[in-house]
């Protein structure tokens, strides 16, 4: 898992210098730096593990910090699999080689990574297997009409996108083929909402748009037809109603059940980046939803996940040390803090909840927190 994170001139973040939990919730004001904090973590697992969602040139030239031409740094450490490793990423402005420092098995790295993935340039280490623990990482931004929607796969083993996209085709394949994991996807969902008493699947007509080339006297002209496959669509007995629909189903339900597929399913990302923990639950089914994610970081201790939310009620499932406060500063740039670094912490810490003591005190001290050295 990442335990130390560190950002140079990436967006809002001109310094950050940030250690993270197994779980850890990010929260503070809409446009504060949260989901860019997100974002960082992904693009630095994917630079550093060659992944194919690299920024283009045109988007790694916006990614800088506004006013400097620095280079961007991105830096992570931690412990995976019981072995210490870390990771550097340094990308120049326009220029679309990033250089990849690290540490793994107790020797250094060294390579090129650019928009098309170089040859290692330098290496005394096999780290395949650390490439592949940070290339299992997953952004989940859910977006109620992809996890409803009707879906076709030709993949071997069907995944889940960002949005929620495949959602049906993931649990089709569960269901026939891991039916035992299905149907603990399926106690799970209604341990956290208990108006489900099943989920269901059937088949169903999927629309796609495929672009076909034709050659006419030495000439090529592509043209757009649409096909009708067969795919699967999600259909939900609750309680009272029979054969409900996944687009009419609760936005919370629906999305509770694409985040325990992602984590349940055959994905099994190692770190899991949330937009919006609280998924538009009920508080009581947001505790629900808190303790499972527990239950499953036991079962599985390589499993970590960052998260954010405007939830006060969210943070009063977690610990103080899971907390973090973002804060966009005057000069326009973020910053990001530790809950129990407020300075009356110790002071409130047995008579609020982390919720109550988000509540009261907000986050506009970050702003006059102790900065890290260098902080602009």
């Amino acid at each position: 898992m990442i335990q130390k994170v560190s950002f140079r001139n990436f967006k809002a973040y001109r310094t950050l210098d940030l250690d993270l939990e197994r779980l850890t919730v990010l929260v503070g004001p809409n446009a504060s730096g949260k989901t860019t904090l997100l974002q960082g973590l992904r693009l630095a697992t994917g630079w550093a593990a060659f992944s194919d969602l690299l920024p283009s040139a045109s988007e790694l030239s916006a990614l800088n910090s506004y006013g400097t031409s620095s280079p961007i740094e991105l830096a992570l450490s931690g412990s995976w699999k019981g072995v210490p490793g870390s990771v550097s990423i340094t990308s120049e402005p326009d220029k679309p080689d990033a250089v990849v420092k690290g540490q793994w098995q107790g020797s250094a790295f060294s390579f090129t990574n650019g928009m098309e993935v170089r040859p290692l340039v330098k290496l005394q280490v096999d780290i395949g297997e650390f490439m592949g623990l940070l290339r299992s990482t997953s952004i989940l931004r859910f977006e109620s009409h992809a996890l409803a929607a009707a879906a076709y796969s030709e993949d071997p083993v069907p995944a889940i996108a960002g949005n929620g996209e495949g959602l049906a085709s993931v649990l089709a394949y569960l269901k026939l083929s891991q039916d035992e994991v299905f149907d603990e996807i399926e106690l799970a969902l209604k341990q956290i909402v208990p108006a489900v008493r099943r989920i269901r699947i059937e088949r169903a007509e999927v629309k796609q748009t495929a672009l076909r080339t034709l050659s006419f006297e030495q000439q090529q002209h592509r043209t757009s037809e649409q096909r009708t496959l067969w795919g699967n669509k999600v259909i939900l007995d609750m309680r009272g109603a029979k054969g409900v629909a996944a687009d009419s189903a609760g936005e919370g339900t629906l999305m509770v059940l694409g985040l325990l597929t992602v984590l349940m399913g055959p994905q099994k990302p190692r770190l899991v980046l949330l937009d919006d923990i609280e998924l538009n639950l009920h508080p009581v089914a947001q505790g629900k939803l808190v303790e499972t994610l527990r239950k499953l970081q036991e079962r599985d201790p390589e499993l970590q996940i960052v998260a954010t939310s405007h939830s006060p009620f969210i943070l009063n499932y977690l610990r103080p040390e899971e907390v973090r406060m973002a804060f966009l500063s005057e000069n326009g740039f973020a910053r990001c803090e530790k809950l129990t670094a407020h300075p009356e912490f110790e002071r409130w810490k047995d008579m609020m909840s982390p919720g109550e003591f988000w509540s009261t005190v907000g986050e506009s001290w970050v702003e006059n927190a102790e900065a890290p050295k260098g902080h602009e």
